[in-house]
């Protein structure tokens, strides 16, 4: 982000609100200043450190502190992984490299490193936690020994079926473990929709109170509501249970946990669905229990029954359909 400083804001502000500018240092940077640190003769050799130390620093309050590192010591290449601290405690992993002209002559392993490049970009936002670091250690692994391979004075770099060999199995790790941490995430979305929706229910019940609809029982239709939401949670909990549920992690895991966060709220929809199609006579076929006589029951199981099979919420919106005069299965005829 960049900021302006005006010439009339110290006067305006205290000093404590006045910020500086602070320089911001990418790999290339650092790659390029210790290349410089180690070509350097005795002369100036202490200047070209410091300033190498001074844009290690900046690089790695942006991206976090390096852990893992590799230098070529003729060309201006290197690779590293750095470990950042987010919040609440977790740490978010990356791979930084940077090869230069290494692999011009290469096509095969510009290709492979440019794989290996993809591959630490999914690593670092479909993963977490242990899993993304053993991605990325592996990736960093794997990218030293390209690089030192092509990092040769004479002689042609080797090894090439083995990386390739090598790189699929990590990506096959990080696919694999990637399906894993999906399914954690939508979870994590689907209860805290489902904990925000019944935090709503008050909300609901004043709403329906201060509208005074004698047609709309409360207690029905916050039952109803509660019912549905808890219908589609059983439903992702069944399918996750018996290894039928499966979500695309290659969308992100923000993508992820908003699918997740409306599972609830479409359960509820179709709750409402069933409680209106029912109140409003477009079911004849339902015998609808008296009050008093079990309809709280009838309501709540009918619409966890709604939201837990969209098979059943289908049925009901095409037998609602029929009743109100809808084309469904039809096609008008001309004359």
């Amino acid at each position: 982000m960049t900021e302006l400083a005006l010439p009339s804001l110290p006067r305006v502000l205290p000093d404590s609100l006045a910020r500086s500018r602070r320089q911001s240092a990418t790999f290339l940077d650092l790659v390029h200043a210790r290349f410089q640190w180690k070509s350097e003769h005795s002369a100036s050799v202490d200047a070209a450190r410091e300033r190498y130390e001074t844009i290690r620093a900046t690089f790695e309050a942006d991206h976090g502190k390096i852990v893992d590192e590799h230098w070529s010591g003729r060309l201006p290449v290197g690779v590293v992984t750095c470990r950042r601290r987010e919040r609440w405690g977790r740490e978010q992993w990356w791979l930084h490299r940077q090869t230069g002209h290494l692999a011009c002559d290469e096509p095969e392993f510009s290709r492979l490193l440019r794989d290996a490049a993809r591959q630490s970009v999914r690593a670092s936002n479909v993963l977490s936690g242990m899993s993304q670091r053993i991605a990325i250690s592996n990736l960093f692994s794997l990218t030293r020994d390209i690089i030192g391979s092509l990092d040769i004075d004479e002689g042609e770099p080797t090894g090439l079926e083995t990386y390739r060999t090598d790189l699929a199995e990590i990506a096959d790790y990080t696919g694999q473990a990637g399906a894993r941490e999906a399914q954690i995430v939508y979870l994590k979305g689907v209860l805290r929709g489902l904990a925000a929706l019944i935090v709503l229910v008050p909300v609901l019940v004043l709403a329906i109170n201060a509208l005074d609809t004698p047609e709309v029982d409360p207690m029905l239709f916050v039952g109803s509501v509660i019912a549905g939401s808890l219908g589609a949670t059983m439903s992702v909990l069944m399918r996750m249970s018996g290894g039928k549920f499966d979500v695309n992690h290659e969308i992100g895991r923000e993508y992820v946990s908003n699918l997740g966060l409306a599972r609830p709220y479409i359960g509820a929809v179709f709750a409402l669905l069933l409680y209106f199609a029912i109140q409003g006579g477009l079911l004849d076929q339902v015998n609808v229990p008296k009050p008093g006589e079990g309809e709280l029951a009838f309501y709540v199981a009918g619409a966890f029954a709604i939201g837990f099979s969209e098979r059943f919420a289908k049925e009901i919106v095409r037998s609602a359909e029929a009743r109100a005069g809808g084309n469904a299965g039809t096609q008008p005829t001309s004359k």
